[in-house]
């Protein structure tokens, strides 16, 4: 066989050909056992992208690279098979064997000093004679091809694909290559394919593809690292999995099931991890209770990059708690993915960290119940330290939901730049909110250094009463029965929330609200969804007891037609206590008539600033008026002496007269039917002939009129409807009061009894005592 392969045909090497190449065949080959050797573990030691070097550039340098295939037209190797190779009982070391299987082509040496390393069917292939051939790795990634992996989409590559990571991980790191094709994989109950550490996974893009087999039944994952030792420094890219949910009618996720475990069908899964990465890779269809899985408490360093899930749900109870994403450890982040679910695939949530110095960031998430779920873990340090921005959440009934683990605290997190769109008439779920605290714990504990600005959060309206919807359905809520403190919500925009727009505080009594600013945000539409529980319809509502807080700057709006919330800002002493609590500056806008300002006395309102009003006739003929107000009349005319500077009021009431107004009402509701409400005004105080019944108008929506208190008379048939007047006391006369002219005509006791008030008078000013 070495006669055949000299270049010139005789038995000895040419001397020119020789020189020209700087070496002799036999140092040249023994310098690629060499190199060839230390190539196989140095090139692939890092991820990919850092270029190897060829395996001749020990022999030639680097200013002059051969490439192996260069070394046939220099007659230094034989064409073979990979069949041939293990049947082979003369090898030679002075020569190189070239194998032609497809996928698996590549250059092999024989080397006469291994007698111990096992055949890896890619890498090191061992003839029945007991002879070691070694793979000359000329790149720094090893192809699962080598293997034996077809990647014709029918042909099971799940050994294959296993025998390449093995194989990289014991030349002590590099890149598991895939090239374009369709890897068919079987896993199946406690079968998986095993990660190691410092193994990379890379693809060429959607091209290719890891595809679970038809009808593979109950499996745990497809790829698993470690629940001992962590799983380190790993990157999967540039791939796609398909679960192939359609074709698997031989499994059942039921979270309940009993007989086994192994049915969750993850993609990829870790217990313990260091360093892992996945990027660039298209989960479609996905259909596990989670994609990706990076579960440790003591697990650091995850990154999902740049993804893309698209949740087809697979057989099974066809309600089962799934995430595309599930992330529980320190330093983590999922930035620029993309995740997608049809209506009626009951997808749960997209995005789901814990423990915290996390990152989600500009994500698109659509169709999914949950966009984010941030929860805190149960570290030592007790931070989360999370931010959430710029993400993009459609077609979602919860958008962002952020919660405590146990009595571990909820401490610095971000939510900014966020844009939410709520669709809860699709999904039709319990609850539905913006931003929120979320209820996977009971227990008390603490919410701390929270900012939520600038989102956007938009519901679809929902008009049809539903017995399953939740009374805290709101736009950005607060709500955990835990301590809440250091807390802004400002510069948000949020349209049609069915209950309240922002909503903080627990139960009454049960946890303590303090250092608290809702500023600067825009509430539309608050309290539209008719639920019997009123108090909830709010456009901002304070809960629990509350100790510093400011709301100012809020422009809160109903612009229905015929208004459909109830309070523009609800802080009632029915829901918890308040101290230092402002509220200030808001523009509160609406229709037909304004949303109810409810606040407890102990708030310091600006509305206690308008107790000056002017009118510019005296006694006024319209306008309400509290008791307390101080009304100074502006008018011109006055008569000297006789006309008030002003008039205090000492019964609240309305001032005016109300013609044609009747309305019908039921004892025990609050609600009262008018005719015409076009006079009518919020705040006005009206008086029902039936019954004598006083009350408040709180609320108008068309002709429907909530009163500040229910009725306790039936009014069946339409009763007329008068204002109540305000009793007014006038205060300090205007000009000098003339002596009266002539006393004639008065009677001694008269002159008596008027000089006895005069000298009381005198009294009570002091001018004398006796």
């Amino acid at each position: 066989m070495e006669e055949r392969m000299k270049p010139n045909g005789s038995g000895e090497e040419d001397s020119h050909q020789a020189a020209s190449s700087m070496v002799s065949r036999r140092k040249l080959l023994v310098s690629l056992g060499l190199a060839g050797a230390a190539a196989v573990g140095s090139s692939l030691g890092s991820a990919y992208g850092n270029g190897a070097n060829l395996v001749t550039e020990a022999v030639y340098g680097n200013g002059n690279k051969i490439k192996p295939k260069e070394l046939m037209q220099m007659d230094y190797c034989v064409v073979s098979t990979i069949a041939a190779i293990r049947v082979e009982t003369n090898p030679s070391a002075d020569l190189l064997y070239y194998v032609t299987d497809e996928g698996q082509e590549g250059f092999f040496r024989y080397d006469p000093a291994d007698t111990a390393t096992a055949d890896n069917l890619g890498t090191v292939l061992v003839s029945s004679s007991g002879a070691r051939f070694k793979r000359i790795i000329e790149t720094e990634y090893v192809s699962v091809k080598w293997f034996g992996a077809k990647g014709d989409g029918s042909s099971d590559d799940f050994q294959s694909i296993q025998n390449a990571i093995n194989a990289v991980f014991a030349m002590g790191g590099g890149t598991v290559f895939f090239p374009k094709g369709t890897y068919i994989v079987s896993p199946y109950l406690n079968k998986w394919i095993t990660l190691r550490n410092d193994v990379n996974l890379l693809g060429e893009g959607v091209g290719s593809v890891i595809k679970v087999k038809d009808n593979a039944g109950d499996y745990f994952t497809i790829f698993y690292g470690s629940s001992s030792a962590p799983l380190k420094n790993v990157r999967i890219s540039k791939l796609r999995f398909d679960q192939n949910p359609q074709n698997n009618l031989t499994c059942y996720i039921d979270l309940n099931r009993k007989d086994t475990v192994y049915f969750y069908q993850f993609c990829i899964i870790s217990y313990r991890y260091e360093n892992v990465s996945v990027d660039n890779v298209h989960f479609d269809p996905t259909c596990g209770v989670n994609s990706v899985s990076l579960n440790s408490n003591t697990g650091y360093l995850a990154s999902i990059t740049d993804c893309y899930f698209n949740f087809v749900m697979a057989r099974g109870t066809g309600d089962y708690d799934n995430s595309a994403i599930y992330l529980n450890g320190r330093n983590h982040t999922v930035m620029n993915c993309m995740f997608y679910a049809a209506p009626g695939q009951k997808a749960r949530g997209a995005i789901e960290t814990h423990l915290g110095q996390s990152v989600v960031s500009n994500n698109v998430m659509d169709g999914y119940y949950t966009g984010v779920n941030l929860q805190a873990g149960n570290g030592t340090d007790d931070r989360c330290d999370m931010t959430v921005s710029g993400n993009t959440i459609s077609n979602a009934n919860q958008g962002i939901q952020i919660g405590p683990y146990g009595t571990h605290p909820v401490k610095n997190v971000t939510v900014i730049g966020n844009t939410i769109t709520l669709t809860n008439k699709v999904h039709r779920r319990y609850l539905t909110v913006g931003i929120a605290s979320a209820g996977w714990t009971s227990e008390k504990t603490v919410f701390e250094n929270i900012t939520v600005s600038n989102n956007t959060i938009v519901f679809q309206e929902e008009f049809e009463y539903r017995s399953e919807m939740a009374s805290m359905a709101c736009g950005i809520g607060f709500t955990h029965n835990s301590d809440l403190s250091n807390m802004i919500i400002s510069n948000n925009v949020i349209k049609n929330a069915p209950l309240t727009g922002i909503l903080v505080g627990g139960s009454a009594g049960v946890a303590t609200v303090t250092n608290l600013q809702i500023t600067d945000n825009m509430i539309i539409n608050a309290g539209h969804y008719p639920a019997p529980a009123e108090a909830y319809r709010s456009g901002i509502m304070l809960r629990s007891t509350v100790s510093g807080a400011r709301i100012s700057g809020n422009l809160i709006s109903d612009t229905y037609d015929a208004a459909k919330g109830m309070f523009s800002i609800r802080i009632s002493d029915s829901d918890g206590t308040y101290s230092d609590v402002i509220v200030g500056d808001n523009l509160v806008r609406t229709k037909q008539g304004g949303l109810w300002l409810f606040l407890s006395a102990s708030v310091t309102t600006d509305a206690v600033q308008k107790f000056v009003k002017f009118s510019s006739v005296y006694p006024p003929v319209s306008g309400t008026y509290n008791q307390g107000d101080i009304v100074w009349i502006s008018g011109a005319a006055v008569t000297d002496g006789k006309t008030p500077a002003g008039y205090k009021v000492m019964t609240t009431g309305t001032a005016g007269t109300l013609i044609g107004v009747q309305g019908t009402g039921s004892a025990g509701s609050p609600y009262f039917t008018v005719n015409n409400a076009s006079s009518l005004r919020v705040d006005q105080w009206i008086r029902i002939d039936t019954g004598n019944q006083v009350r408040r108008v709180v609320r108008i929506s068309g002709n429907e009129v909530r009163l500040n208190a229910a009725l306790t008379t039936n009014v069946p048939s339409p009763s007329a409807i008068s204002y109540v007047s305000p009793v007014l006391k006038p205060f300090g006369p205007i000009g000098n009061l003339g002596p009266v002219a002539d006393t004639s005509g008065a009677t001694v006791s008269a002159l008596e009894t008027e000089v006895n008030l005069l000298k009381q008078a005198l009294r009570d000013f002091g001018v004398f005592s006796s």
